[in-house]
């Protein structure tokens, strides 16, 4: 079984557009509802990839109630700590026309320290049944900027590997737990080198970087230009052939999803990261880790693969 620990779950609220425009009243062309984050939308491609995956994180209020109902009918298992306050919204405004996503995502609950005491004893649970971690999705508040560390650590004395896809300060609290892969992406990157990433030499830096700062390994993702990943020291650049994306929201999510699945069936790196662009590439196809085996697999074959240095 994977662990998926989203934290800050929320209720996506994804309404289609003809058309995008500040300053302008707009009339939606459809609105749909349903639970989200990162780890929901890598629960989707996982399942789709045949793996087994449970989903950690806090639930509150009715929004809450609506996450894990929405959960239970897409056949996602959590299991997940109530919390006092009400769990989060997100809307993502889809440009049909523009082919453009436009995300508004909520700051999220405040957890007290008793429900983060709760969690973590569930957290410890879930662990000892699970082959791999993922850690993804912003920290709710309340929580300290070394939460995520904490669970690396718990995870690492068990010995099970944590992917972590974080950002910011959460990242950077986190890398000194040594999490066997982190993933981000080119604008993180850039973030942690305090500059521009341009090109595939700023971003094989900038894995070289986070394994510095104490990554075992490190992913990073390019949008269309595919990845560049670092794993023992040894650079990859996996690149996917050009689709017609209609929707890219949860492609990252994908890309962790494919990379742990690859890793839990003990691909070689080259194939690991091979499938993590496979699984994002072809989630741009419908967007929220929606794509199907078929689709993933039809990608997959196309994907260029170079050993860099």
């Amino acid at each position: 079984m994977i662990l998926i620990v989203n934290l800050n779950l929320a209720v996506d609220v994804i309404v289609d557009l003809d058309g995008l425009q500040l300053n302008w009243a707009h009339r939606a062309r459809s609105t749909l509802r349903q639970g989200g984050g990162k780890g929901v939308n890598a629960a989707r491609v996982l399942k789709t990839l045949g793996e087994s995956c449970i989903v950690a994180g806090f639930l509150g209020g009715r929004s809450g109630e609506f996450i894990g109902a929405s959960l239970r009918a897409e056949g996602i298992a959590s299991s997940c700590t109530p919390i006092r306050n009400e769990s989060r919204t997100c809307l993502i405004l889809n440009d049909r026309v523009a082919r453009e996503q436009t995300v508004i995502n909520e700051s999220g609950a405040e957890i007290s320290d008793d429900e983060w005491a709760q969690f973590s004893l569930t957290y410890e649970r879930l662990l000892r049944d699970s082959a791999l971690v993922l850690i993804t999705g912003s920290l709710p508040r309340g929580l300290p900027v070394d939460a995520y560390a904490h669970l690396i650590r718990a995870a690492n004395k068990q010995g099970k590997s944590v992917l972590l896809d974080s950002s910011s300060d959460a990242l950077r609290a986190s890398l000194c737990a040594a999490p066997f892969i982190v993933k981000i992406n080119e604008a993180e990157a850039g973030e942690l080198l305090g500059k521009t990433v341009e090109c595939d030499a700023d971003v094989a830096e900038a894995t070289d970087k986070l394994l510095e700062l104490g990554a075992q390994n490190a992913l990073i993702t390019r949008g269309a230009k595919g990845a560049i990943f670092n794993f023992e020291n040894v650079k990859y650049r996996s690149t996917p052939p050009p689709i017609e994306a209609e929707n890219s929201v949860g492609s990252g999510d994908a890309v962790l999803a494919g990379l742990a699945s690859g890793l839990r069936r003990k691909l070689s790196p080259e194939q690991a990261g091979a499938l993590a662009v496979a699984a994002g590439t072809a989630n741009a196809l419908h967007g929220f880790g929606r794509c199907s085996a078929e689709e993933i697999d039809e990608v997959l074959r196309k994907v260029a693969l170079h050993k860099m240095y």
